[in-house]
């Protein structure tokens, strides 16, 4: 008989990523295609949706392919999940009218205050409303083009089926133009906001079958036209399942690109179809804790700009120059010699949003080194996230890490230590592992969320709190907060001057 098999597919922020995995929770291969978004002006964030989503999107799935060898009628299900939310204009032959605005871009401001205004609510600056307001105010060319609205895993399973969708949980955070209750797009909330009902793709639940693989689609990318698609959703939600904190009381910490903080407040199948989240729109199975829009981002900037030299050891010795910086952060007591790191590049989401604050080393002193500013700027995303965590905390049973920085022992012992709070890590949990187990529920080979305990993740590894370190962490805790919300003001003012002077 022959063997079921998942293909699960994260377009993430910094790196495409997939997984081959058997209805038993195999992974047969697995691959990645890094590359990132595009900062042409101070505050924006864009990606090519063609190059960045859909083209590395083809090439790991080819990897996938070639290096499993397995047949690809053998693949029962394609799913997809992304960074979100982003704003992905089509025109009336669905090519990107410019590049995607993605969801850590702070452009439109201005905007989100008019939105907020007439629509009585209180958007945060990662809602696509904002945005495409102001392409209608700076773009109008482009604007008057727009067809269809997606997000980034729409766009790829749109590519894949050739048919526009939109998952429950994209079209919840867009910004307040989604009814939960009916699962339909607020026509009243767009008459006031000048905007047309019929730039809003059709809406699927996450676990809807969105479409199937295209002959077009099939010849780019190796796999058999026909082959279903779900509709997919963002990359929390399946990096929440592929890590298994899927029970009540379930809280993960995902060392990504963005990190969060979050708690399941009942079981996650509960919420599968979407939306997955607690918000101003209705009460979801997830509660976010926080929200580091720069943490594996920040390290990334940090290897760019001042690791050229752990790059070349790196390079020789054969392994990654990540691992040779932690060798050497491992070397520096915890508190790294009273240097605080700020580690918002983007502007702050939590505890409180706000997208003027910059990062910041704050306490240099001749002594310090560059690897006494990369341990600072691993205790600082510690530090952002218990922000959050101290809220939750009475409800967290469990503590879960996962994404790409946790394979870090040093990072894990850090943030267990400022969390004063274990850690469980699974090697194998990850984004594309957790879309592959939704299309595995969708099809029917998985019959509840358990079995991504049971069976799929493996070997879990637990990071406990270093008593010394966490000692040390609760007085330096409070110094960071400190900064944290003294920094406001002139961090406001400095946005104010760069305003003037541009």
């Amino acid at each position: 008989m022959a063997q079921n098999v998942l293909l699960g597919l994260d377009i993430g922020t910094q790196a495409v990523k997939g997984v081959l995995v058997t209805s038993d929770g195999d992974v047969l291969s697995s691959a990645s295609l890094e590359r990132g978004p595009q900062h042409p002006h101070q505050g924006w964030a864009e990606m090519d949706a063609e190059k960045d989503w859909w083209q590395a999107g083809v090439t790991v799935v080819r990897k996938l392919l070639a290096t499993s060898g397995i047949d690809p009628r053998t693949i029962s299900a394609v799913g997809v999940t992304a960074l979100a939310c982003c704003l992905c204009p089509l025109d009336a032959w669905g090519v990107p009218l410019r590049p995607a605005i993605i969801y850590s871009d702070n452009r439109a401001i201005a905007e989100l205050e008019w939105v907020n205004h007439v629509s009585g609510l209180s958007l945060s600056a990662e809602a696509v409303v904002p945005k495409l307001i102001w392409i209608r105010q700076h773009e109008p060319e482009v604007f008057s083009k727009i067809k269809t609205i997606l997000s980034a895993n729409n766009y790829v399973v749109y590519r894949l089926t050739g048919r526009q969708t939109m998952d429950y949980d994209n079209a919840s955070i867009m910004g307040g133009i989604f009814e939960v209750k009916t699962k339909t797009w607020n026509t009243e909330r767009l008459r006031l906001l000048e905007l047309s009902a019929s730039i809003w793709p059709e809406l699927l639940p996450a676990t809807g079958i969105a479409g199937r693989v295209s002959d077009e689609a099939a010849q780019v990318t190796g796999l058999v036209s026909g082959t279903p698609v779900i509709a997919g959703t963002g990359d929390t939600f399946p990096t929440i399942v592929g890590c298994g904190a899927v029970g009540s009381g379930d809280a993960m910490v995902s060392f990504g690109t963005t990190g969060l903080l979050t708690l399941a407040n009942r079981p996650l199948v509960e919420a599968v179809e979407g939306p997955h989240f607690s918000s101003v729109l209705g009460e979801g199975a997830v509660t976010w804790g926080a929200n580091v829009l720069s943490a594996g981002r920040l390290l990334k900037w940090f290897r760019d700009q001042f690791a050229g030299q752990e790059l070349v050891v790196a390079e020789r010795m054969g392994i990654s120059e990540y691992d040779l910086l932690e060798k050497e952060a491992e070397r520096v007591a915890p508190g790294a010699e009273g240097l605080i790191v700020l580690p918002h590049l983007l502007g702050r989401r939590t505890p409180t949003a706000n997208p003027v604050l910059r990062g910041a080393i704050l306490g240099l002193t001749p002594s310090h080194t560059t690897v006494h500013i990369y341990r600072a700027m691993l205790e600082a995303f510690a530090f952002n996230v218990r922000q959050g965590f101290d809220v939750v905390r009475p409800n967290v049973r469990r503590l879960i890490a996962t994404a790409g920085g946790a394979r870090s022992t040093l990072w894990r012992q850090i943030v267990a230590s400022v969390l004063e709070m274990p850690l469980v890590y699974h090697a194998n949990g990850s984004g594309p592992l957790g879309i592959a187990y939704i299309a595995a529920y969708a099809l029917g080979l998985v019959q509840s969320f358990d079995e991504i305990n049971t069976r799929w993740l493996r070997f879990p590894k637990t990071t406990a709190p270093v008593s010394e370190w966490a000692e040390v962490y609760r007085q330096v805790y409070p110094v960071y907060a400190d900064f944290d919300e003294a920094l406001v003001k002139p961090f406001s003012n400095l946005a104010l001057l760069n305003h003037t002077t541009i």
